[in-house]
């Protein structure tokens, strides 16, 4: 049997051309975000923020560029059933660490916010101000402390959340916790981040109580330090 080649048609040049348009990869969009919005209390989960990707921060007023951030989330919820959702909305012992990790004209910052539901609906804001921030990062532990410059924000909210007993289910009221902390970052320790192979890490948050949180950070977040961090790599102000 001989195989003859033929030449294509021109409709199966079209139809090739539709279907490569078809496949075709869009580009990513940019996302931005007014500056405003990073001074808002957080939802809860950071609920309707993008994550584990880079943000350009844009003046408010004339759009002009401030910085990049990449925001993270770790929670947990020890209290819950076999299905556990800390992200959804707070109940009866859930807790959320959400990480900003980025850089502006002012200089570089690691901002986190922890969100804390307590099984009694009681707490101290006091206590659950971060003192500390470890990081294990290519063999060894980053240190980070609080800056002086900025003082940390408490806020708490009452919620809503159901309970079951037996066939019955029934409303309970509650109250959730949240800290707002923000973390120095110099060009020594924003290098370090930038440069580490991007994979699952494991930080450490301690309390002015003296409790501490493991909590974990994504890879798709570590790949971004390096944009993140890129836009002022001296974690200087201008002159």
């Amino acid at each position: 049997m001989f195989l003859r080649w033929m030449r294509p048609s021109l409709s199966a040049i079209f139809l090739t051309s539709a279907m490569l348009n078809l496949f075709s990869i869009p580009a990513i969009a940019e996302i931005t975000k007014g500056e405003d919005l990073f001074d808002r209390p957080m939802s809860w989960a950071a609920g309707g923020w993008p994550l584990n990707t880079t943000i350009d921060i844009r003046d408010s007023l004339v759009d002009a560029a401030l910085g990049k951030v990449v925001i993270d989330r770790h929670g947990e919820d020890p209290l819950g059933s076999f299905f556990k959702s800390p992200f959804v909305a707070p109940s009866p012992g859930r807790f959320v660490i959400i990480s900003l990790w980025g850089s502006k004209i002012e200089g570089c910052f690691v901002k986190t916010i922890f969100q804390y539901s307590p099984a009694d609906g009681q707490a101290d804001l006091k206590a659950l101000v971060p003192v500390r921030l470890e990081l294990g990062i290519g063999g060894q532990i980053l240190q980070l402390t609080p800056t002086q410059t900025s003082k940390p924000r408490g806020f708490q909210q009452n919620y809503t959340y159901s309970q079951s007993s037996g066939s019955s289910s029934y409303k309970r009221s509650s109250t959730w916790y949240m800290t707002e902390s923000l973390f120095a970052v110099n060009s020594n320790a924003a290098n370090l981040l930038s440069s580490a192979t991007p994979a699952v890490m494991r930080a450490r948050l301690t309390f002015a109580d003296g409790d501490s949180k493991i909590f974990l950070i994504g890879e798709n977040t570590v790949k971004n330090w390096q944009t993140a961090y890129a836009f002022n790599a001296a974690c200087k102000e201008p002159n």
